[in-house]
């Protein structure tokens, strides 16, 4: 299963609302026309600007899309999945998604997926959180990675700077092989009769 994370900005409008629109209706429709599905819509809370987005596929090929003219596609990211998702769905929990990116060197790509893999249990029963998925670059060299977090809202996220020490301990060593992170805060587009506002209580 191959990943495509897209980053979209909308160049007419400040805010995002039109751009989710736009990939709800006619966007999803040429991803599901190449056999494709969405992973998710998320509009940005922190670390994206107003009216960008993030567009997250799967499918088991690569595939391009096209987009209006006042529709700026900035990136796109092509991704296998690794430990997780276990199941190639669309995220329908709403709340806080973390998008953390990882800068690595390829020879540091397994250990970083099993330090992950031995701190979520820990992590996860801690906090109100889940990985939602950890991805690597779709290249023989990868020098790339994606870590995909629900969180309940920003205030579990800001608690959980503070795990437990033996998930702390594999953080810390993940921190040490990768060469820098950026994470995106994001919020998961959701019908309107779903929708629910983050807490900061």
């Amino acid at each position: 299963m191959l990943y495509h994370v897209y980053q979209l900005k909308d160049l007419s409008r400040p805010g995002s609302a039109h751009l989710v629109k736009l990939a709800n209706d006619d966007i999803t429709k040429q991803i599901q026309a190449a056999g494709h599905g969405v992973f998710g819509i998320f509009a940005s809370l922190f670390g994206l600007a107003s009216n960008e987005i993030y567009l997250v596929t799967f499918g088991k090929t690569q595939t391009s899309l096209s987009f209006p003219d006042d529709v700026q596609l900035l990136s796109t990211h092509l991704f296998n999945p690794t430990l997780r998702p276990l199941d190639h769905q669309p995220r329908t929990r709403p709340g806080v998604y973390v998008f953390r990116w990882f800068s690595v060197l390829p020879d540091a790509v397994d250990e970083i997926i099993q330090l992950s893999y031995n701190a979520w249990p820990t992590f996860e029963g801690s906090f109100e959180t889940e990985v939602q998925g950890l991805f690597v670059e779709a290249t023989g060299q990868p020098s790339e990675m994606l870590l995909i977090t629900w969180y309940k809202n920003l205030s579990v996220w800001e608690e959980s700077r503070h795990p437990p020490e033996n998930a702390r301990e594999s953080f810390l060593r993940r921190h040490q092989l990768t060469l820098n992170a950026k994470p995106i805060a994001t919020m998961l587009n959701m019908p309107e009769s779903q929708s629910q506002l983050v807490s900061h209580a």
